[in-house]
């Protein structure tokens, strides 16, 4: 019984909490009453710093009112985000500034009241100068409508005195109009005489030069006719060859001639080939025996032509002279063409195959009035380098009734036909038709080794080579029957006969 009244550790634990327990109790009592009191003190001091605060704001609030007072606008809002722009004081305060500032305008009220300040200095010094000025202009113009006043009296007596002096003045100046009148009448009847006399003489001007250009048409014709009445009788040559033909060879209807690649000479050039007896190289076709086309140039001075077209009973000789006038050695020869160039005698113009042909022999055109009845080009004339105008078909107005269009442009191609006829008379260009211009220069139609201008190919599909690049060599002997000197047996001599001949050939039948 006494052993369990003892003291035993839970006793311990128990009184020592409550001694901390009460410890702890002291501690934040002590420590509450000294925030208390702390926070009494900072509260009393926050206190009377809002009353000054609260006084300062309703002073500033007081000068604000004031300032807008002094400003005129005493609005409710200073200006800021979340405002109407419109109804502050800030924007009313701008809107004064730019409406009154006027070009005195800055961005304060002070710097604009001084601005404009100034500006009525100045204009009160201004408006003080002009008032003196004013007063000075017064003071001058009363001066002068005094000596006006008395310059008027003057003017009135001296205008009393002097109207009988007026009156005598009228009387003569209507007895110097009167003379006048009646000269000016006479005048214009001497006018209407010298118009008479120049109508006249304009009539009879008009008469004359009708007669005259009249003359002169005739003796224009009449001098035509003699040039070609005396080129007929005297038949001079109006070209040298181009050259000669060398060599013929009939068989396979070749001839060589004496120009080459020293000449400036291409292939396709055609020539056509006169008699050697001619009456004048490219004076008129009668004289033209046949046309060849070059198609190898061998060596300077030779090349390889065809023959293109032949007479029967003149053949091609060596020595006969050949002629283009498209080709000149070192020269390029130039031409001019009007009408229509129908190559194919089709109706339609070639013109593309006709340029081609120029342009193949190394010539050039250098005016054209085209179907339309256009020069091309548009400022071209006939020159002293123009060799030939040539003449094509021309197609008459008449014949295109009810199509103005055509009758338009055929009508414009006769009167460029005209006026460059006019234009080679003044140059002595010789005029030619277009046959006998490609009878010249050799032209036969779908008859060449090439046409300028043909869509054709050339290859020798049936020739002895090959026609396709590195395609096989292929026998093309021919399957008919041949003579027996131009048979493959390596011999070329002619076979004997075996002495057996048709029944129809035996003798005594």
């Amino acid at each position: 019984m006494a052993a369990g009244s003892k003291p035993t550790a839970v006793h311990f634990s128990l009184i020592g909490f409550v001694m901390l327990s009460l410890i702890l109790g002291v501690f934040t009592y002590l420590g509450w009453k000294e925030y208390i009191e702390l926070r009494d003190g900072e509260f009393a001091t926050t206190q009377a710093q809002l009353q000054q605060e609260q006084q300062s704001l309703t002073q500033l609030v007081a000068e604000v009112t004031e300032m807008k007072q002094l400003l005129g606008h005493p609005v409710d809002d200073l200006g800021g985000a979340g405002v109407d722009e419109a109804n502050t004081v800030h924007y009313l305060v701008r809107n004064d500034l730019s409406n009154y500032g006027g070009e005195q305008a800055a961005n304060t009220v002070t710097a604009t009241l001084s601005a404009m300040s100034t500006r009525i200095r100045e204009l009160e010094e201004e408006n003080a100068t002009l008032q003196a000025s004013l007063n000075s202009n017064r003071d001058e113009l009363l001066a002068v409508n005094t000596a006006s006043r008395n310059q008027m009296d003057e003017i009135v007596q001296s205008q009393e005195s002097s109207e009988e002096q007026l009156q005598a003045n009228i009387d003569k100046h209507d007895e110097v109009l009167a003379e006048k009148n009646a000269e000016i009448d006479d005048l214009v009847t001497e006018i209407n005489q010298v118009q008479a006399e120049k109508e006249v003489l304009r009539d009879e001007y008009e008469s004359y030069r009708r007669e005259s250009e009249e003359r002169v048409a005739l003796l224009e014709n009449r001098i035509d006719a003699l040039s070609d009445e005396l080129n007929e009788l005297k038949k001079v040559s109006f070209e040298k060859q181009d050259g000669n033909v060398v060599a013929v060879d009939n068989t396979t209807r070749t001839v060589w001639i004496d120009i080459g690649e020293r000449d400036n000479l291409k292939p396709q050039v055609t020539f056509s080939v006169y008699t050697r007896d001619h009456r004048g190289i490219g004076r008129g076709p009668e004289d033209i025996k046949a046309k060849i086309e070059v198609t190898r140039v061998l060596d300077s001075h030779l090349a390889e032509a065809r023959i293109l077209d032949e007479q029967l009973f003149r053949p091609i000789a060596e020595g006969d002279p050949i002629y283009s006038p498209l080709w000149s050695a070192g020269r390029t020869e130039y031409f001019a063409l009007v009408g229509r160039p129908d190559l194919d005698e089709d109706g339609e113009s070639d013109w593309e195959l006709f340029y081609e042909i120029v342009r193949n022999a190394g010539a050039k055109i250098d005016l054209v009035v085209t179907d339309e009845g256009d020069r091309e080009p548009l400022d071209a004339k006939l020159s002293a380098r123009t060799k030939f105008l040539i003449v094509g078909d021309m197609d008459d107005p008449a014949q295109f009734s009810g199509q103005p269009e055509k009758v338009a442009m055929a009508q414009a191609v006769n009167n460029q036909l005209t006026e460059l006829r006019d234009e080679a008379r003044l140059y002595g260009i010789r005029v030619v038709r277009l046959n006998d211009f490609l009878e010249y220069i050799g032209y036969r139609n779908q008859q060449h080794l090439w046409q300028p201008g043909q869509d054709r190919p050339f290859n020798l599909e049936y020739g002895a080579t090959s026609a396709g690049v590195d395609e096989a060599y292929q026998d093309r002997t021919s399957s008919g029957t041949t003579s027996e000197l131009f048979r493959q047996n390596g011999t070329r001599t002619q076979q004997e006969s075996s002495g057996q001949t048709s029944g129809l050939f035996r003798g005594g039948r």
